[in-house]
């Protein structure tokens, strides 16, 4: 009689005990496959290598593309209500890597002679399921490894060719092309007038006054719908590409003193000189 009074007690809080582990186990929450499509423009047409593009710029000059590559990281998704959600990246050991995806819009056709012929025009990752309705992210690299070795940080942060040595930082942007006025003209975006290292230090920086890593910001975005356009013919747009600054690079290569640079940060939204950062203005990036 008490075995049995017993096991009549021990039965029901068996039970209890089961459900109640089963209710406080973590919910592993759905993820969304994010893969976000990004294209290249000049104006109304697509990028490629090899073509030649009318009417641009203030003299509507012509423009045969050389490069056209830029980093982006910090990705996230915005909800309904404006909480901004990281994209957590895929690492595919080429294109995306640490945070940074290389966007490479540019082959070996034409006089695309720089990088490599494998292109990517994506940003791939994943995010928990949810209401979203903008994207925003950062041209650059993050400032803790923009002033490493960029032949140990791995692909696609490998690339000498987007790595400024005398600057010991990357290049975050890098278009290049030939206009009717000039053989080369180039936009090199990236941090300047960076300090020395850190005492003790022999790589690296104690900070740049010039960062230049435009944020955008793109309301009305879509993830499962939409895609990035970036455009050439828009950051072009109030640049005259066939003359050149006395005593200065071809094109802009970030300097703050070389005046070719001011008609190009305001597109990107950047300050230049006595011209104030806007990022709101910025026309270079946009959804479609």
């Amino acid at each position: 009689m008490r075995s049995l009074l017993r096991s009549r007690i021990l039965l029901p809080l068996a039970l209890v005990g089961a459900l109640g582990c089963g209710d406080d186990e973590p919910q592993t929450p759905e993820l969304l496959t994010v893969n976000l499509p990004v294209v290249a423009r000049v104006g109304t047409e697509a990028f490629e290598c090899g073509k030649t593009y009318t009417n641009v710029g203030t003299t509507g000059t012509t423009y045969e593309p050389m490069d056209f590559r830029v980093y982006v990281h910090n990705v996230r998704l915005v909800t309904r209500d404006g909480k901004e959600v990281p994209v957590t990246l895929t690492e595919d050991g080429t294109w995306q890597h640490s945070g940074v995806v290389l966007l490479d819009f540019a082959n070996k056709d034409g006089l695309c002679t720089q990088g490599t012929a494998a292109m990517n025009a994506s940003i791939k990752g994943t995010a928990p399921q949810g209401d979203y309705t903008g994207l925003r992210f950062t041209v650059g690299v993050p400032e803790d490894v923009n002033h490493g070795d960029p032949t140990t940080l791995g692909a696609p942060m490998d690339d000498t060719g987007l790595h400024w040595s005398w600057q010991s930082g990357f290049i975050f942007t890098r278009i290049e092309g030939r206009t009717q006025g000039l053989p080369q003209h180039v936009l090199h975006l990236g941090s300047t007038a960076c300090a020395p290292p850190p005492e003790g230090q022999t790589q690296g920086t104690a900070g740049c006054a010039n960062n230049n890593r435009p944020e955008f910001h793109l309301d009305g975005f879509d993830v499962t719908k939409n895609k990035v356009v970036m455009d050439l013919g828009t950051l072009f747009a109030g640049a005259n590409l066939d003359v050149n600054a006395p005593s200065t690079a071809a094109g802009c290569m970030s300097s703050p003193t070389d005046t070719d640079c001011g008609a190009l940060f305001q597109p990107l939204g950047l300050a230049f000189g006595g011209q104030a950062a806007n990022p709101a203005a910025q026309t270079f990036i946009r959804a479609e």
